[in-house]
């Protein structure tokens, strides 16, 4: 069972990051949105195009498909073109560079974790990654991620096929299995049955521990964690244990589907582990973005190039190191620099060290960023010295010999820093 537990513990790592990246994004269809956005259709996709392709998996109709693609513009994760005309199909849906930086940084969290698989008593290692990845290198991830889906779906399929359910009823069920919510409560059994953490010692896994995980990841309360698991008891895919407390477990017939389709995964997986990270992949470090080996140490903090420096009147300056990562601004708690004050948009604006020049984004903020005084739009250059207005704030970049005090990034926090009532 090791191989099927690895692929649960990386379906568990992915859980939590892309909640991580994407704390709003939580529902049916939008995961299968952003995905399709970010690898397929870099230049946009017709809102026909991005309905078909969700209502094939979750017979959404066209207006839950519209609320999906009005929430995704509305956290800034896309635009409409034409803008000023109602949506139609032929509309067509263009990604933001905001939701361009969050994909590519889920994808590069989830590439360290997808080399765990097939690597068990190995030494661990990480994986230095930088900001920027190519297309080959997401389709491979996002292949990783659809492999495990169409195992899950095979595993779901087959068990509902030997129920002996009418068509009707097994595409219903199979829709309501494949919700974000439900998959998250087989997710937390497989769990449970393979021994990974958090185990309280008992048999089963509590229903307190799933509405917990289910509050955490999407916001659903206890009643409705409830609902998911009476309707996954009715279906044979939950027993119960005994018990006053509600505890319950993978029924065996269910259990001996998804181990089937989990060992199958995971022999795929581990191929494309080894075309990301083997020999090959470290010969081509630079064009694919993923270095095999330990992480490369983050320099100390006054050998960083550029610093950018934050000011609001009134409290000390914030020093923060601009490395190659973009370095996104906003109230957002996902954003690398998180600026409290309401006059800061969720996702502000970006800014990006390359090698030889700094350049800022507004990332259609609210009240906008200025730059010496002027209102941008889009990306611009941003020279030395030059300041630049978001809020209440003041920012400028400057070399790092010419700034006495600087902070070193964190990696573990993937560089979200916080000015002003920093957490």
């Amino acid at each position: 069972m090791q191989a099927q537990r690895e692929i649960v513990g990386f379906l568990s790592a992915y859980q939590d990051t892309w909640h991580r990246f994407f704390p709003d994004l939580h529902r049916r269809g939008q995961w299968h949105l952003v995905s399709h956005l970010c690898v397929r259709a870099r230049a946009g996709a017709p809102v026909g195009e991005l309905s078909g392709m969700v209502k094939q998996v979750f017979l959404l109709d066209d207006a839950t498909v519209r609320e999906r693609l009005a929430e995704l513009y509305r956290l800034g994760f896309c635009t409409v073109d034409p803008p000023d005309r109602p949506v139609s199909a032929r509309t067509l849906v263009v990604p933001t560079p905001l939701l361009f930086a969050k994909f590519d940084g889920h994808l590069i969290e989830t590439a360290t974790h997808l080399h765990d698989i097939g690597t068990a008593g190995q030494p661990p290692r990480r994986h230095a990654v930088h900001a920027q990845l190519d297309g080959e290198t997401r389709r491979k991830l996002l292949g990783a991620l659809e492999t495990c889906d169409r195992a899950w779906v095979g595993a779901l399929e087959r068990m509902l096929e030997s129920m002996g359910l009418s068509v009707a009823r097994r595409l219903e069920a199979r829709r309501h299995l494949l919700s974000p919510s439900h998959r998250l409560v087989t997710l937390l059994a497989l769990r449970n049955r393979y021994g990974l953490p958090p185990q309280d010692g008992g048999e089963g896994i509590l229903a307190d521990d799933m509405a917990a995980e289910l509050l955490r990841l999407q916001r659903q309360n206890f009643q409705t964690t409830r609902d998911h698991i009476a309707a996954l008891l009715q279906l044979g895919l939950l027993e119960r244990r005994a018990g006053r407390a509600l505890r319950v477990s993978l029924a065996e017939t269910a259990a001996a589907e998804l181990d089937s389709g989990l060992a199958e995964a995971a022999g795929e997986l581990a191929r494309i582990a080894t075309a990301l990270h083997g020999p090959a992949a470290e010969r081509d470090a630079e064009q694919t973005g993923i270095f095999p080996g330990p992480v490369k140490p983050v320099g100390p903090p006054e050998e960083a190039d550029r610093i950018l420096v934050v000011a609001r009147e009134g409290e000390p300056d914030q020093c923060i190191a601009l490395g190659g990562e973009p370095l996104v601004i906003g109230r957002s708690p996902t954003s690398g620099l998180v600026l409290q004050a309401h006059e800061i948009s969720r996702s502000h604006c970006r800014i990006t060290a390359a090698a030889d020049t700094v350049s800022i984004a507004d990332l259609e903020s609210t009240n906008g960023t200025f730059v010496a005084g002027r209102r941008i739009s889009g990306e611009v250059t941003l020279p030395q010295g030059v300041t630049v207005q978001v809020g209440p704030f003041r920012l400028h970049w400057e070399p790092a010999q010419d700034v006495e005090e600087t902070i070193r990034p964190s990696a573990a926090s993937s560089g979200r820093r916080r000015s002003n009532g920093m957490a």
